[in-house]
């Protein structure tokens, strides 16, 4: 009786260990993921706030290129003017 009841108390004390175990590693997993999942949608916040700025900076340079070409059209205008000649 003596063996049985030690036999019984190891498998008891192994499966209480695998079970800490199965239990540590199922928190490890879910904590990662946790960690990844949270990191992701940080990772995708900062990827939308710099498309905004990408799309404001875009939009802010082709105002600019459309008033240079304007100022330019508008100093070629003011040197072929007849004025411009007396002044030479």
């Amino acid at each position: 009786m003596n063996r049985l009841d030690s036999a019984t108390a190891m498998a008891t004390t192994q499966g209480s260990i695998s079970h800490i175990v199965y239990k540590g590693l199922v928190v490890v997993l879910s904590v990662g993921l946790c960690v990844s999942l949270t990191s992701w949608l940080s990772f995708r916040r900062e990827l939308r706030v710099v498309t905004r700025a990408n799309e404001y900076l875009r939009k802010t340079l082709g105002d600019m290129t459309i008033a240079i070409v304007q100022k330019d059209r508008e100093i070629d205008r003011l040197e072929q003017a007849p004025c411009n000649s007396q002044q030479k």
